[in-house]
């Protein structure tokens, strides 16, 4: 899935290398060469001083956007995450690193921070999918927390009551926030549900919030609505 460009400062504010950088990315993705893009050294614009810069900005999106295009294209139909392979796990952390340098640049409009943010958020999730539940944990919360703070849609629902989900599975977290977490998935997956999702989607916040009540069954002291 191709999404819309997002950059919204002008490449005539940039100057000189800056402007053939930009122009070249914006080319590449006119011309869908998004591995070109994904392959591409960003970390001149961006490092240091360069964090926040309209230049890294723009960079930072397009990169994010081609990993997750990437990403999207070896993920199955209906499928939230792709199969984890080297690959797909280095797209996921492109996509991660990206979208967080070109949020910071705080130039977006509101729609476009949401738009943005549900993308990391979802890269976030997948990522934390190919380590360990250990390991993955924090980038799972951190999915969590931004989705908390964006419009509820079912799509959004279904993936942060999935990111809820993984810290309620998680027997290595206190089994306090872990019920906190199931609460949160079911929470989550009944907002969806109350939606008026399509078929696809309200089976799968069905199956969600099922199997977070059948987790939140398992640990002490821990019911669920």
């Amino acid at each position: 899935m191709k999404l819309p460009m997002l950059f919204i400062v002008s490449v005539l504010a940039l100057s000189g290398c800056e402007v053939n950088k930009v122009k070249n990315f914006k080319d590449w993705e006119a011309a869908n060469k998004l591995t070109d893009i994904e392959k591409a050294d960003i970390k001149s614009a961006c490092d240091g001083s360069g964090k926040g810069s309209e230049e890294c900005t723009q960079l930072a999106e397009i990169q994010g956007r081609a990993c997750f295009n990437l990403v999207k294209q070896d993920t199955a139909a209906k499928a939230a995450c792709p199969a984890f392979t080297p690959t797909t796990q280095s797209r996921l952390q492109c996509t991660v690193n990206d979208f967080e340098l070109a949020l910071a640049g705080k130039q977006y409009i509101h729609d476009q921070v949401e738009e943005v943010t549900e993308m990391h958020a979802r890269a976030l999730y997948c990522h934390a999918n190919t380590l360990t539940k250990q390991a993955g944990l924090p980038e799972a919360q951190q999915a969590g927390r931004e989705l908390a703070t964006l419009p509820a849609n079912p799509e959004r629902d279904q993936l942060a009551a999935s990111a809820a989900l993984y810290e309620a599975n998680n027997n290595q977290a206190p089994v306090a926030d872990r019920c906190s977490a199931a609460r949160s998935a079911v929470s989550f997956a009944n907002r969806g549900l109350q939606n008026n999702p399509p078929g696809d989607l309200q089976q799968g916040l069905g199956a969600t919030r099922e199997h977070a009540i059948t987790v939140a069954g398992t640990l002490s002291n821990c019911s669920v609505q």
